[in-house]
């Protein structure tokens, strides 16, 4: 009976399958929790780390865009008008062209708040 009983016990599947149970579970929460904390923080970390790529590239494209648009005042005043002002004369009109864009965008906003 004795090898009867230790035969029982050693080949029962209940006892071969209780590691690899309990070590599929602790895989399974570890993974549920893995997805729930550093998984959606790392996705969140990387649409930041992209939005800040982004913003600088738009930000630099920004400042040569307006580099550009007064080297082109500049020179278009250098060859009309052939005076040593012709800089300060692209910086007013720059600025107009501004002042002049923030005033529309101005009036939208005042007619968009009486509705």
């Amino acid at each position: 009976m004795d090898s009867d009983a230790r035969f029982d016990r050693e080949d029962s599947p209940d006892k071969e399958d209780f590691p690899f149970k309990v070590a599929g579970l602790l895989e399974a929460v570890a993974t549920r929790i893995r997805a729930m904390t550093v998984d959606r923080v790392a996705r969140v970390i990387k649409f930041i780390t992209l939005g800040m790529v982004a913003l600088t590239l738009v930000g630099l494209a920004f400042i040569f865009f307006l580099v550009g648009m007064f080297r082109i005042a500049d020179e278009l005043l250098r060859k009309a008008c052939d005076c040593g002002y012709s800089m300060e004369l692209a910086y007013a009109i720059v600025g107009g062209l501004f002042l002049l864009f923030g005033a529309l965008l101005w009036r939208k906003r005042i007619s968009r708040e009486a509705e």
